[in-house]
């Protein structure tokens, strides 16, 4: 008889032990075992999890039943179809786009909070071995920056590249409120943005990469006083905008907490869906690649 464990996937990013044709899944070394094909990891007498090599981690161990503990000590992980990607970005503040960077800041992700680095000059972050599948949010904290994070996606097997932070400053998100009209209240409502882009266009091209005539709904859906509020021409925010302009950006004030779903509408066109978690006192950005971006 076998039973199953779950492996959480922040456990398993941190273990050494591997199957496949790396050295711990050496069926010789006493230390693990491993089929030809790499499909099955073992942790030998450890008690620990068992990790996949070959760029794949487990998501669960089968373990034997054995007189003494239960499980014979020996547990073997699902390699099959669970493999790692990486995440790689640049924080960018947003009076200074596209070729400004933030450094010391600490980027971390939501759903592994241990993971977590510090930008250097360059801005630059990148975290390897994330499971594939996994939901991603990517979070800064500056102290000269407004406490912000980005959209929430699917990490796919060819992984995340240029995922940036537009960030802003105390006075810049200040400035913002005041021209929206709104007193942000930081201790029950976040605030979120993003960008309707042109095919090909990101934060990292200079000039407007916004696509125009487009209108922004959210799912669940907020009152008409929480927005869409879209930015004009000059990267102003103006809630008597009906559509995006060239700039593309569009935002949402005072959002209670919970998870949301943006969608695009244009004749002709079709858009990628963003989602976003709002959390309290946090502004949520999906900046160019990776906010409407229309396919």
């Amino acid at each position: 008889m076998r039973t199953a464990r779950t492996i959480h996937p922040a456990s398993i990013l941190a273990l050494l032990l591997a199957c496949g044709d790396s050295g711990a899944g050496d069926g010789d070394s006493g230390t693990g075992e491993a089929s030809e094909t790499g499909e099955t990891g073992v942790t030998g007498d450890t008690g620990e999890p068992a990790v996949c090599g070959d760029g794949m981690v487990a998501g669960a161990e089968v373990c034997d039943d054995g007189p003494d503990n239960g499980m014979g000590g020996k547990c073997r992980a699902d390699c099959t179809g669970l493999r790692v990607a990486t995440v790689r970005g640049d924080a960018i503040p947003f009076d200074a786009s596209p070729t400004g960077r933030i450094a010391g800041a600490t980027v971390s992700i939501l759903e592994f909070p241990e993971l977590q680095m510090v930008t250097g000059a360059d801005g630059k972050f990148e975290f390897a071995d994330l499971p594939v599948g996994a939901d991603i949010t990517l979070v800064l904290a500056h102290p000269d920056y407004h406490a912000i994070q980005t959209g929430t996606h699917v990490l796919p097997d060819e992984g995340l590249d240029r995922v940036t932070f537009q960030a802003v400053t105390h006075d810049i998100y200040s400035a913002l409120a005041a021209i929206v009209g709104i007193t942000p209240d930081d201790s029950q409502y976040c605030q979120m943005v993003t960008t309707v882009t042109r095919v090909g266009k990101s934060i990292y091209d200079s000039g407007a990469h916004g696509e125009a005539d487009v209108t922004v709904s959210l799912d669940p859906p907020l009152p008409a006083e929480n927005g869409p509020i879209y930015f004009n021409a000059q990267v102003i925010p103006q809630p008597s905008l009906t559509q995006t302009t060239e700039d593309g950006g569009v935002l949402f004030a005072q959002v209670p907490p919970g998870d949301y779903t943006w969608t695009a509408t244009k004749a002709g066109a079709s858009f990628r869906q963003v989602r976003m978690k709002c959390r309290v006192g946090y502004l949520i950005n999906a900046s160019p690649p990776w906010g409407l971006q229309r396919l």
